[in-house]
């Protein structure tokens, strides 16, 4: 009776590693059977595909979920088998160190502040488009500016919906530029930063637009004010999140997206995550293998776009998490290029040669001065 209940629960897993840039299979690439469990992934059983890109495991819990690795030119690729599946496919891609078509589409970024810290939360969205599909990789597969002052706090990458992967960015060899070294797979693969800057109520933020049509979205409590500087750039999104959210249309390099924030607060959209992630930590049984929850859907403000708001740097927030006190005097501004610098550098590296004309308020004075 047991000895049949036994043989009722053994399984074979069987399936095929295609090459998804030829379209034809991939022997000889090492196959890798892990197991999932509350704990994470343990290894089970590890093959070669064969000459038809064919690999089978034969399973001693059927009943177990597995998730099946495939490794192609340095890169791995996974599919879930979950209890009943019996055949799956693994798609892999050849490795290029340069591709045209793998470019940022979208970055969010997320303000919070007190007197003396802004904290930015940014997340950047890079699709690989490349055809026929192909896996980037090389020694900086994605860099970002940050400004010259930015304490980094902690970093994430996600592929496509996946569980995010705690992953700080390393510092370049200039000041404020940070690189990962990361696959891009075909896809979107998500970049996360968290960084600390000092602040002293107010800023300048002049982003920079990577790569044509890229979109832009802002967010800050509403206990914050945000003002652009061009009218019609940004278009509020109600309804997104409680906070104020602002995205742009798609951008063209070269457009101005400079705004102003100013005040304190903390993201109400974040507080109740916070508390969650405290929650798992403490639990980790209540989310095996650190999943994290599906993308915001944005409303639709401008002509049927959809900016998809991506909740997964709460799996980080609990580090973060500024607290409101108390406002003060402006003093530093974004110059574009990830760096916060005086105002009169940057009246002056727009109006070469000239002086501030005219007199100033005390305040005006101030903002110069700093």
């Amino acid at each position: 009776m047991l000895l049949g209940a036994a043989f009722g629960i053994a399984a074979d897993l069987r399936g095929t590693v295609v090459n998804g840039t030829t379209g034809k299979p991939a022997p000889g690439d090492e196959v890798v059977l892990l197991r999932l469990s509350q704990d994470g992934m343990s290894e089970v059983a590890r093959t070669q595909a064969d000459n038809r890109g064919q690999f089978r495991f034969p399973l001693t819990d059927a009943q177990a979920t597995y998730v099946v690795r495939a490794i192609h030119q340095g890169i791995t690729y996974h599919n879930v088998a979950k209890p009943g599946i019996k055949n799956l496919m693994l798609e892999v891609y050849d490795v290029a160190n340069q591709l045209a078509d793998a470019t940022a589409i979208m970055d969010v970024e997320r303000f919070e502040a007190t007197n003396d810290t802004l904290e930015v939360k940014q997340l950047i969205t890079v699709r690989n488009n490349s055809q026929p599909p192909r896996t980037l990789m090389n020694d900086r597969t994605f860099e970002v500016q940050l400004p010259r002052d930015a304490q980094v706090q902690a970093g994430l990458i996600q592929v496509e919906n996946g569980p995010p992967l705690k992953q700080k960015p390393t510092a370049g060899g200039q000041e404020g530029q940070y690189y990962y070294v990361f696959p891009i797979r075909p896809g979107d693969t998500r970049f996360g930063v968290i960084y600390r800057l000092p602040y002293n109520g107010e800023a300048l933020v002049r982003p920079v637009i990577r790569n044509p049509r890229e979109k832009f979205v802002v967010m800050v409590p509403q206990t914050m004010q945000f003002r652009p500087q061009v009218g019609g750039t940004f278009q509020a999104m109600p309804g997104t999140t409680p906070d104020n959210v602002q995205g742009t249309a798609p951008m063209t390099p070269g457009q101005s997206l400079a705004f102003q924030i100013a005040g304190v607060g903390t993201l109400k959209e974040l507080e109740g995550q916070r508390e969650a992630a405290q929650s798992i930590r403490s639990d980790p049984s209540t989310r095996p293998g650190g999943g994290i929850g599906p993308p915001i859907d944005a409303p639709d403000p401008l002509q049927k776009y959809r900016v998809p708001i991506l909740s997964v740097l709460a799996v980080l927030v609990v580090a973060g998490g500024a607290y409101a006190r108390k406002t003060s005097v402006p003093r530093a501004v974004h110059d574009g290029t990830g760096h916060y610098v005086s105002r009169a550098r940057v009246f002056r590296q727009s109006h070469p040669g000239k002086t501030r004309p005219g007199k100033t308020s005390r305040r005006r004075r101030q903002n110069v001065r700093a």
